[in-house]
């Protein structure tokens, strides 16, 4: 049975998964192979393995590491769990145009997307993607499992919670505190602290509803 060596398993095969691929090309990398996982059936422009053989895959690889290039909350807490139960760990990827400050301390786990910023003494955790030109301000602290839509802008000192999601060029305030599980709308534009699971949108004047699937 074929040996792999120092492997990168980039979970997904479309859109965002892609640009981490592309990302990583981009860099010098350590990595001997890079692979996509995708779903049975399915079908990637690059060197991929399906879910069926994903388990083989990684029993024969020496050195694993992966990242995850979706937002699915529940598949995302699947993989996390298997690839780590099988020994891969988690890394960054970090576009060679984003702008990570030097005072900023990142999690595991990250995508960095082109043209983002990490401001000074920002606080980031783990499995967030920061997608294209979004923006964390300074002293920022953003939790785990975010999903940050192109655009985004998140404040100076504002505080993000766990798996919540950021449309395109929604805009928190200064020092806004947003608990976890929060879906924030396209274009929205929020001044406000959400300390319950809460949807926002700015479509028609700003509203707030409930999330109910938490």
């Amino acid at each position: 049975m074929e040996q792999y060596n120092h492997t990168l398993y980039i979970i997904g095969g479309a859109s965002t998964a892609l640009e981490i691929r592309e990302a990583i090309e981009l860099t010098h990398h350590e990595y001997g192979c890079i692979v996509n996982v995708i779903e049975n059936g399915g079908s990637c422009r690059y060197t991929f393995v399906e879910d069926d053989g994903l388990l083989e895959h990684l029993k024969n690889t020496i050195k694993k590491s992966y990242i995850i290039g979706f937002t699915d909350q529940k598949l995302r807490t699947k993989y996390k769990d298997l690839m780590e139960q099988n020994g891969a760990l988690p890394v960054n990827v970090i576009h060679p145009t984003a702008v990570l400050s030097k005072s900023a301390m990142l999690g595991v786990g990250n995508y960095v997307a082109a043209y983002a910023v990490i401001s000074s003494e920002a606080r980031v955790g783990n499995h967030n993607i920061v997608n294209i030109a979004t923006t964390l301000g300074h002293n920022a602290i953003i939790g785990n499992d975010n999903i940050f839509n192109p655009g985004t802008r998140i404040s100076g000192c504002a505080e993000i919670g766990d798996c919540c999601l950021f449309g395109a060029n929604s805009f928190v305030y200064q020092g806004v505190h947003v608990c976890s599980n929060c879906l924030i709308d396209a274009m929205t534009y929020l001044n406000q602290n959400l300390e319950d699971p809460s949807i926002c949108t700015s479509n028609m004047g700003f509203k707030k509803f409930k999330n109910r699937m938490f």
